[in-house]
């Protein structure tokens, strides 16, 4: 009998394997960055890293299982060494040795994005919730620029396929269709469907900015009682992608896994640093240009002659830059006015500073460059949005600006404005040099300044806040020595305020989230403190 079952098994596991399937063929091969280079589902513990480029641009990998259950989407990631990608994932749901380019096999579709010169794309694997514990086959393929088929051709790309095996579906199961509305720049509305197996507790959310599934460990960012199926999510930073999970809470002891993901972007607003920009894209929607006007007369116009290039010429840069061309010609002897607008900047809690990388070449050239005789580009601050501006930096020929990175940084102690800009201004004059070069930009920073300053005014004045996380109460181990108090979200406004201080605030008005509570001292310093509501 056993002999016999033996056989029966060895039978039907013959018959799973022994399809043949169709290799997939990328004529103009993958050693040029178009590959699956790490491939991963955090929800199945699947991680498949490094693999580079494949021999012949296809990789037979089905020696790896990847054990997913039925009725279940799974968030993957794929990260690329070049960008414009496109991938596509297929299932062999009746094993039949032929991927279909369509529902149901076709079980996912997604681009690549770029962020920080790092290419990845992120999409949702969903399993069908009839199909039969078993194991099948999965490929992954990628394209440049196109879209791949199962049994791809030409082009670009790299394909993979993995040994699938799907489990049961859980006697709880994850929420579907997340959709994200009402999104401003600081908030947004985050709703789902319910699964057919309805939670007797509710529902948890975990919101991150990474595209990094969380695992099943993660302490999510918010609960939703059932029978609600949405939630506002608030305390956002402008202009940031957002990834959001769900999942349900059937019991006590059972949750299921995390659902897809949802991903939104909020709108431009005032910002509260610290705050990072690398240029890597080049500016967004945040950043104004104009092409009129001085700092002296401020800019108007909508358009400006700043664009992104590679940080001064170097062709081994990663990333970008921003450059100014700054020229004289006889076909083109007109004088312009050229400038870059950062967006704005809450300041308010004091002891920023500001910093970035510049430099000057030749036009098109690594070289040094040197300026015209009237050439002038300056850095330029706001405190009323752009109303009104005051110069920080001026460059000009006498500057003698090297083809070498160099470092700016500036003390923004003495601005505090709660909408404060950042402007870069250049004008290439009314004489007509020869010098025609460029001006970079590059990395662009706001932060607080080094923790010895912070440290000695914590020091100094010795205040705690405590509990942190707090829920209707925050203490103040020692007000004799504060003026005044000030409480701000993370955008900048001022929530709550206290004249005359004592130990005990009650904060049970506020909603979840961070904030800053100032500290504002007898003798003129500043201390803030960062709290959580819960």
């Amino acid at each position: 009998m056993k002999i016999l079952l033996l056989t029966l098994f060895g039978l039907i596991s013959s018959s799973m394997f022994s399809q043949t399937y169709c290799t997939p063929a990328f004529l103009s091969g993958c050693d040029e960055g178009d590959q699956i280079d790490s491939f991963e589902i955090p929800g199945a513990s699947f991680s498949h890293l490094n693999t580079g480029c494949s021999n012949g641009a296809y990789g037979d990998f089905t020696s790896q299982s990847i054990n997913m259950n039925a009725g279940v989407d799974y968030s993957f990631s794929i990260s690329h060494g070049y960008g414009s990608q496109n991938v596509k994932i297929w299932i062999d749901y009746n094993n039949d040795g032929i991927f279909t380019n369509a529902a149901p096999e076709l079980v996912a579709t997604a681009s690549s994005v770029t962020q920080g010169g790092v290419y990845t794309t992120n999409g949702s694997i969903s399993i069908l919730s009839t199909v039969s514990s078993g194991t099948y086959r999965m490929r992954v393929a990628d394209r440049f620029n196109t879209e791949p088929d199962p049994c791809n051709a030409d082009g670009f790309g790299e394909a993979h396929d993995y040994t699938l095996v799907i489990g049961a579906a859980p006697s709880c199961l994850a929420p579907t269709n997340l959709s994200i509305s009402a999104v401003t720049a600081y908030a947004s509305n985050l709703s789902w469907t319910a699964s057919s197996s309805t939670p007797g507790v509710g529902y948890e959310y975990y919101l991150s900015t990474s595209a990094t599934s969380p695992l099943s460990t993660a302490v999510a960012t918010g609960v939703v009682a059932n029978p609600n199926i949405s939630t506002p999510l608030s305390n956002l930073s402008p202009f940031t992608t957002y990834y959001v999970w769900v999942r349900s809470v059937c019991s006590t002891v059972s949750k299921s896994a995390w659902s897809a993901f949802a991903t939104f972007t909020t709108l431009c607003g005032v910002i509260t640093p610290n705050f990072t920009f690398d240029f890597s894209s080049g500016i967004n929607d945040c950043w104004e240009e104009a092409n009129s006007g001085t700092p002296s007369t401020t800019p108007s116009g909508t358009y400006s002659d700043w664009y992104e290039k590679a940080f001064l010429n170097d062709v081994n840069a990663t990333g970008g830059a921003m450059a100014v061309n700054l020229y004289t010609s006889s076909w083109d002897p007109l004088t312009f006015d050229s400038w870059l607008i950062t967006p704005g900047f809450n300041l308010s809690a004091g002891g920023y500073r500001v910093k970035f990388d510049y430099g000057l070449t030749e036009y098109g050239d690594e070289t040094p460059g040197s300026f015209g005789s009237d050439d002038i580009v300056q850095f330029v601050v706001s405190q009323d949005g752009g109303a009104t501006w005051t110069v920080l930096q001026t460059w000009t020929a006498s500057s003698n600006v090297s083809n070498n990175s160099t470092q700016y940084s500036y003390d923004l102690t003495s601005y505090t404005g709660a909408n404060t800009k950042f402007g870069f201004y250049a004008t290439n004059g009314a004489v007509a040099d020869s010098e025609d070069v460029e001006f970079f930009i590059d990395n662009f920073v706001i932060e607080q300044l080094t923790l010895s300053t912070n440290e000695a005014v914590i020091k100094k004045n010795n205040i705690k806040a405590y509990p942190n996380p707090f829920a209707d109460v925050l203490n103040i181990s020692d007000a004799s020595n504060v003026k005044s108090i000030s409480v701000m979200d993370v955008a900048g406004r001022v929530v709550k305020s206290f004249d005359k201080p004592e130990s005990t605030l009650h904060l049970g008005g506020l909603n979840s989230g961070m904030y800053l509570v100032v500290l504002n001292m007898k003798d003129g310093s500043k201390q803030t403190i960062k709290a959580i509501k819960k």
